[in-house]
């Protein structure tokens, strides 16, 4: 005799869910990109030569550049001594500031479409109380990790876009935190390539005073961390 009720299935593990799998992609991307610009390892001398100032392109090639490699994960500061090199001190902090935003605004997008739905479902205890602070405080929180010298850029691109953080509050932070520092490595590849003894002296000076404000910051913000919280025991009858 044939039933016309059907067995109910029973929901597939959570490792098996698509959030799962797309969160797993971008744990690969991340970690592949990691190991692919330690292998690559871009410097300075290879990237000022493969932009060049006297191509006509040279802006567009600088801006397009730097947002793929700050998509895959190449140290910012070293984009932005490169800027200076080639370009001097307002050229390249203007280029390379455009490219790592465009590049930061990439990994975000990414992280956004293949991280957030595991992270909202899964994110609990500490981890869940941390987003959410970081969801609150928005452009402040962004801000403050630009300018912590222990949060990598690049990665962290990636992970706010698992966030609930606003896109402005993201791209705003993202500005106002990198710009410090986009500016003194500017200053220190245009001195550099002057040979300006007192400029190079001056840049450091300012990329010192950023990584002890970091530094600051990155203590501020682990005091300031969310607590764990417990729960009292009933009281005895």
């Amino acid at each position: 005799m044939r039933s016309d009720q059907t067995t109910p299935t029973s929901p597939s593990p959570w490792w098996r869910t698509g959030a799962a799998i797309r969160f797993g992609l971008l744990a690969v991307i991340v970690v592949s990109l990691s190991v692919a610009i330690i292998i690559a390892h871009p410097t300075r001398s290879s990237l000022a030569h493969a932009v060049g100032s006297n191509h006509p392109l040279a802006p567009f090639i600088a801006i397009g550049g730097s947002a793929v490699l700050t998509t895959a994960l190449a140290p910012r500061t070293l984009l932005a001594g490169v800027g200076g090199l080639v370009f001097g001190f307002v050229g390249g902090a203007l280029y390379i500031m455009l490219g790592i935003t465009i590049g930061a605004l990439i990994a975000h997008t990414v992280g956004r479409f293949l991280g957030r739905e595991f992270m909202a479902r899964h994110l609990s205890g500490r981890m869940l109380a941390m987003e959410q602070a970081v969801a609150k405080r928005g452009t402040l929180a962004i801000l403050i990790s630009r300018m912590v010298p222990i949060v990598p850029f690049g990665i962290a691109n990636y992970v706010f876009g698992t966030t609930s953080v606003r896109m402005s509050a993201f791209i705003t932070g993202t500005v106002v935190g990198a710009l410090p520092a986009t500016l003194a490595y500017s200053a220190l590849g245009s001195a550099t390539a002057r040979g300006d003894a007192v400029g190079m002296s001056i840049a450091g000076v300012m990329i010192a005073t950023l990584g002890i404000g970091g530094s600051v910051g990155s203590f501020l913000l682990w005091r300031r961390r969310p607590k764990r919280t417990t729960t009292p025991a009933p009281a005895a009858a």
